[in-house]
């Protein structure tokens, strides 16, 4: 079962992407900053990072450049999520972006293209029918 770690301060959003996620068949972990997502992936193993780009104490463009300067962590898939637009991602190393607002199924197709081979859904569930 694919594993996906969502990084965002909003708790109702960290929630509702884990939900969703969760549905599809993912195991999802959810950190509330960047410096949180450190020390989950510390203990746990993730195969897609989706973070906010926007946090604070650690945010998504300096957690994306750490995990990507890091052996352990360096060909992990991250997709960053920002309405600062894209430009915030770049230099980052993001493997992925989503402008907020997003659509929840254009979400969910993003992270299923963007998890290595091999790694699906335990459920194999298609994206929900969803008008976020």
């Amino acid at each position: 079962m694919a594993t996906i770690l969502i990084v965002d301060d909003e708790e109702p959003f960290r929630e509702l992407l884990g939900d969703v996620l969760e549905h599809a068949g993912y195991r999802i972990l959810l950190a509330i900053n960047g410096r949180h997502a450190v020390e989950l992936l510390e203990r746990e193993r993730a195969d897609l990072v989706l973070a906010d780009v926007m946090m604070p104490v650690l945010n998504g463009a300096s957690l994306c450049r750490l995990l990507k300067s890091e052996p352990g962590t360096a060909s992990m898939p991250i997709i960053l999520m920002s309405a600062a637009g894209q430009r915030v991602a770049e230099g980052t190393g993001a493997d992925a972006y989503l402008d907020k607002p997003f659509d929840l199924d254009q979400m969910q197709a993003l992270v299923h293209h963007t998890l290595p081979p091999g790694t699906v859904p335990a459920q194999g569930s298609p994206p929900l029918d969803s008008e976020s």
